[in-house]
């Protein structure tokens, strides 16, 4: 039996610990036995309810004799509880952003690093199927060089100003401001797709109030290192929605929400002007896995997974140079 821990048993929490040892999607030689939670009511939730080991800080749970961690905490606990994992020789899925400083996120490369041990981050992005095939014809050179990137997103939670106070909102300091808690979904992914960043320029507007400092609407535009180009934005809008979308020189990519199956459409420079473009269903020929099913395969099989936190160290860098540039109206450069 693979044996797991959940550490911050929340909503995300909840949800995995059913998918495991309710749904049994992951087999069954793999069950989550105890929990950490900062808060009594979830706590006793977990022990009456799913008949889980429950504690209150994490060195107890990781002394209960694990095989892997689900680190799914408020952002501003993710630090310690990824550095004490590794330094067990625990393996551990971690949510993103993995930390809200860099520091903290260096901490955890360094650490894990230094262990050696299995991890990944649960950039949902890079596991979708659509996303996955764009990724696909740009390192094929199907599209040729790429000249540009964007990806936006609508969270569908409402603003602030109406009432409408998300967490992430409402308690900047534990999720990092939206830039970092949310926006580093599609941040991560242009980054995937068009690599290095050279500059930011990033504008942002909030109905919450100032001393909050947590954005709820932004747009940044990027420049990066191969002379690409690029725009990511999010909103915590009422309004739910997603797309992305590549342009290279022999051509583009973009993604096409038909009904419930998203669909990709693809044109290349060969083709005729005003053609009907070329419809592809992303899924085909694609084994579909989610951050969970991945991290959960790799531990079976000892492998690394497909997003260290090594590359989540250096999209939160973006965000902060995001935040910073909202900050200051000013286009701010990313160091080396």
């Amino acid at each position: 039996m693979i044996k797991g821990g959940v550490f911050g048993f929340g909503g995300v929490g909840q949800n995995m610990t059913r998918q495991i040892n309710v749904s049994k999607w992951h087999g069954d030689d793999t069950r989550i036995v105890a929990v950490c939670n900062r808060g009594k009511p979830k706590r006793d939730l977990a022990e009456r309810e799913y008949n889980l080991a429950a504690y209150d800080n994490i060195d107890d749970l990781i002394a209960h004799g694990l095989d892997f961690m689900l680190i799914v905490s408020t952002s501003h606990a993710h630090r310690d509880a990824a550095v004490k994992c590794a330094r067990a020789g625990i393996p551990f899925l971690i949510e993103k952003p993995i930390a809200l400083t860099m520091a903290d996120a260096a901490d955890i490369v360094a650490e894990t690093e230094k262990a050696g041990v299995i991890n990944g981050v649960n950039y949902s992005m890079r596991y979708g199927p659509m996303y996955i095939r764009m990724k696909q014809m740009v390192d094929s050179g199907a599209l040729g060089k790429v000249l540009s990137v964007w990806a936006r997103t609508f969270r569908g939670h409402g603003f602030y100003g109406t009432g409408h106070r998300h967490r992430a909102i409402a308690e900047p300091e534990e999720s990092g401001g939206w830039i970092v808690h949310h926006m580093c979904h599609v941040v991560d992914f242009a980054i995937w797709i068009a690599g290095e960043v050279a500059e930011v320029y990033t504008l942002t507007l909030s109905t919450a109030p100032p001393e909050l400092d947590s954005e709820e609407i932004i747009y940044s535009t990027m420049k990066f290192k191969n002379g690409a180009i690029g725009t990511v934005s999010d909103q915590i809008r009422s309004l739910r929605d997603h797309s992305a979308g590549v342009i290279g020189d022999k051509g583009g990519c973009s993604e096409v929400n038909h009904g419930i199956k998203g669909l990709l459409k693809v044109n290349y420079e060969t083709d005729i002007e005003f053609r009907p473009p070329h419809v592809v269903d992303p899924t085909e020929g694609l084994v579909v896995e989610d951050g969970l099913k991945h991290f959960l395969r790799c531990l079976r099989e000892g492998a690394a997974t497909n997003v260290p936190v090594q590359e989540a160290l250096y999209s939160l860098k973006v965000c902060h140079a995001m935040r910073r540039s909202a900050h200051e109206g000013t286009p701010i450069r990313i160091e080396d």
